[in-house]
């Protein structure tokens, strides 16, 4: 029964990636509210954190799930989302680590790297993607997906961007990286 919530909670986060460069790129149309956002930051749902300058926000709320979608421009697939997932109930907060540590890849996702870092003082696990998947997106993207767990529920920073230049874009995903905060 846990590798059933294992792959649902996968299988969650990658959905959650593809609906975000889907909607930022107009493909995809849903219940999406535009976010009016402070001196560059956004505060709401519990959290806090910094967005690139002149970046779009919007907020998709499905159920007792939020995502927050944060495009630099329609034109192309750089974006990042703020995952918000209560955890689900009767599975241990080990369980959760192990799944997002040891996710299965679906087609077209090539993991490159592993790792654990701190996210505002918290224990987080990095996983960083190479996509070739055109159900996800129409060029390759590098993918970088950053999750913790904290107060029964499970926090994921993805950081998306055409391969070429992920790198060029590290220094605006580290603007909400570096800022981010569970209230």
């Amino acid at each position: 029964m846990q590798k059933e919530y294992i792959g649902l909670i996968v299988g969650a986060l990658i959905i959650v990636a593809a609906s975000g460069i889907l909607m930022s790129s107009g493909l995809f149309v849903s219940s999406i509210n535009e976010v009016n956002v402070v001196n560059n930051t956004y505060s709401g749902d519990g959290v806090s954190f910094k967005i690139p300058p002149n970046w779009e926000v919007n907020k998709v709320v499905d159920g007792s799930n939020i995502n927050i979608d944060i495009a630099k421009d329609n034109t192309n697939n750089t974006k990042i989302t703020v995952d918000i997932s209560r955890n689900p109930q009767g599975m241990s907060n080990q369980d959760l680590i192990n799944s997002i540590q040891n996710p299965s890849n679906p087609s077209g996702w090539h993991k490159l790297s592993n790792y654990t870092i701190m996210v505002n003082g918290n224990t987080a696990y990095e996983t960083l993607y190479t996509v070739n998947d055109s159900s996800y997106s129409k060029e390759i993207v590098t993918d970088e997906q950053i999750n913790f767990i904290k107060n029964g529920t499970t926090y994921g920073l993805i950081f998306d961007a055409p391969i070429q230049s992920f790198d060029q874009e590290k220094s605006n995903f580290n603007i909400t990286l570096n800022s981010f905060k569970v209230l």
